[in-house]
This record gives structure tokens, sequence and C-alpha cells, in this order.
């Protein structure tokens, strides 16, 4: 598929926000190729012609999900090399993008029995955000504003907290329940704060 028109990347587009968007709310399993070509306005034909396996849709909204490009280059352009500044913007940042994409994640953990949890594509975003954090933490140890200590394991901690949070926020439908979550989620990266100072200071609110 290599090489695409515009009307070709626009039929593609409209299949993958269809199928998003009829997963997100039914799971993967429940909807078929035929839903999504009516979902999208095209015959399930032309979406075979583009997606030879149900499979293969489901790849490309693994791809579509993409967020850690995104999230480093807001995140350079942020930060201020201060721990507790840095840190609660690179959480925000995650969660915006979550946010922005909560339909394409909710449809792809729908189907997690079919997706390759070891492939590329699944692993290619957190692997980069994991990168360049660990690379900011590093920095960040050599200006001495960060403790001694494994800079990969202190990332995997951060990382897998956001990642834990934003799972319940993709499965939680719930407005009130999530209100309590976010309070906790904040405490949380307040204590991942003091815990990687160099200082151990309290952060503010």
């Amino acid at each position: 598929m290599e090489q695409m028109t515009r009307i070709q990347q626009n039929t593609l587009r409209r299949i993958v926000e269809a199928a998003i968007e009829l997963m997100s709310e039914r799971g993967f399993h429940r909807v078929s190729v035929q839903e999504v070509g009516k979902k999208a306005g095209i015959c399930e034909k032309t979406v075979f012609r583009y997606f030879a396996t149900k499979k293969s849709l489901l790849d490309e909204i693994i791809r579509y999900r993409a967020y850690a490009s995104e999230l480093k280059r807001e995140f350079q352009n942020g930060r201020t090399w201060n721990l507790e500044h840095d840190l609660k913007l690179a959480a925000r940042l995650y969660f915006q993008e979550t946010k922005a994409k909560r339909n394409a994640f909710r449809a792809y953990l729908s189907a997690l029995d079919s997706v390759d949890t070891n492939g590329e594509d699944f692993l290619r975003d957190p692997r980069e955000l994991h990168a360049f954090l660990c690379d900011y933490m590093t920095a960040m140890q050599e200006k001495g504003k960060v403790r001694a200590g494994d800079v990969r394991l202190m990332v995997r901690a951060f990382v897998n907290t956001l990642h834990g949070y934003m799972l319940m926020y993709c499965l939680n439908d719930d407005g009130k329940s999530w209100g309590d979550k976010v309070a906790s989620m904040k405490l949380t990266i307040d204590l991942f704060i003091q815990g990687f100072s160099q200082t151990g200071n309290s952060v503010t609110a």
C-alpha cells in the first residue's frame, strides 16, 4: 500500500476510523468487516482491498494510536530541567495523547488475544517513550538533580505507572470514579518526584 493517492489515503483513514469507533464500543471480535465498510460508507470488498484480513486492520489501528514521537517533541520543547516541572509535563502530555486517541486504545485493548505484544508495531511507542525519558533522567543525574541509581528502572517504574492509569482511563466510563483516580495519579507522580529527587524535598501542590 505504498505511494497511495490522496483518495486512497482518505479511504484507508475512513476504514480505520470506522473500525475504531465500532470496536471501541463493542469490541474487536464483535464487529464484522461488513459493518466496518457500512460505517465507512464503502463496500466490504473495498475494505478487503486495503486490509486482506481483520487482523491486518487491527495492526493498522495499533499504528494509528502512535503517540511517542509527538510526545517527545512536545516534551523537549517544554522541559525546563526542573524535575518536578518536567515529570509532571511528561505525565500531562502522555495523558493528553491518550485522551486524544482513547477509542483507538480501547479498540486494540479489546483484541489483545489477537495482538502480537512482542511485535515492533506494538512496542515501538513504549520503547521510544522509555528511551527519551532515560536520556532525560541520565542528563538530570549528570546535572546532580536526580539521585544515583539505575535510570532504566526509575523510568520503567514511572512509565508503567502512567500506563496503568491510562488503562483505567480507557476502560472506565464512570466519570465520577475517574475523578478519584486522577487525584490518586497526581499523588503518585508527586511521590515519584520525591523519590527521584537528589534532595528528596517535598514537591509543591
